[in-house]
């Protein structure tokens, strides 16, 4: 059943109904999992969309779009629902574009990552509620600051080693204390659902700014201004750029 949660309002079950109807519209192409629950109860619904829905194909890209981290921010978690219709839709059409795209790759799609959130701030309404109400989880918990601090593990690793040519610098394992309950239900959900499905990329739209940001700045601390760039760079840059370019707002000058 598609009503999860009994006390779930009318657009919550709209959104569930739209990522259902999309599945039976392209079943070929299009798979509906969960990631887990929030702290409420709510299922963290994902919509894959691909060639071989279901099933990960060696040398095929995982991508994943995440919407909704901040449950008040509901621009992104409408962009991801237009999007998934709109693959489908241009699939069964034949584009060319979008059938190269679900052919050489499987795009994972979780339209709201707060859903307890997004439930709080759309019963009081846009313009009773508070600028932060929503915005974080039922527990009060950020999810934005709310993953794993590997900055700080990598500067302690490169102080403790002596011999700087054996530190491994590209990858550090999540912190073992890190099943601790400022933890959030949610953040958990996410952090084994990038456990589970090897993504080579990932982008996780917010509400409210025009700004790209891009992973990972290596600075020690929060006080200098300096420039710390990783060997990604110039791609990380680039994504970020072409992304700024094709939306007119953000790439007009004035």
């Amino acid at each position: 059943s598609w009503l999860f949660h009994p006390v779930w309002s009318d657009v919550l079950i709209q959104g569930r109904s739209l990522m259902k109807s999309v599945n039976q519209m392209c079943p070929d192409i299009t798979c509906i999992y969960s990631i887990g629950k929030s702290y409420m109860g709510l299922k963290l619904c994902v919509i894959e969309i691909s060639d071989n829905p279901g099933k990960h194909e060696l040398g095929e890209l995982e991508f994943r779009y995440v919407a909704g981290m901040h449950g008040n921010e509901v621009l992104g978690r409408e962009l991801l629902l237009n999007l998934m219709e709109y693959i489908c839709q241009e699939y069964k059409c034949g584009n060319q574009r979008i059938v190269h795209l679900v052919k050489e790759t499987s795009i994972h799609l979780l339209p709201s990552m707060n859903p307890d959130g997004y439930e709080m701030a759309y019963k009081k309404g846009s313009e009773l509620a508070g600028w932060s109400l929503g915005r974080y989880s039922y527990e009060g918990i950020d999810m934005n600051h709310n993953f794993a601090d590997l900055n700080t593990v990598m500067w302690d690793a490169i102080e403790l080693e002596t011999d700087k040519s054996k530190l491994i610098n590209h990858y550090f394992p999540i912190p073992e204390h890190y099943t601790s309950e400022d933890v959030a239900s949610e953040t958990r959900a996410v952090i084994s659902w990038m456990q589970t499905i090897p993504f080579v990329l990932s982008a996780n739209l917010h509400g409210g700014e025009l700004v790209v940001t891009y992973p990972f700045d290596m600075t020690k601390d929060w006080a200098p201004r300096e420039h710390t760039p990783t060997p990604d760079e110039s791609f990380f840059r680039w994504l970020a750029t072409v992304y700024a370019s094709t939306n007119h707002v953000m790439s007009n000058p004035d």
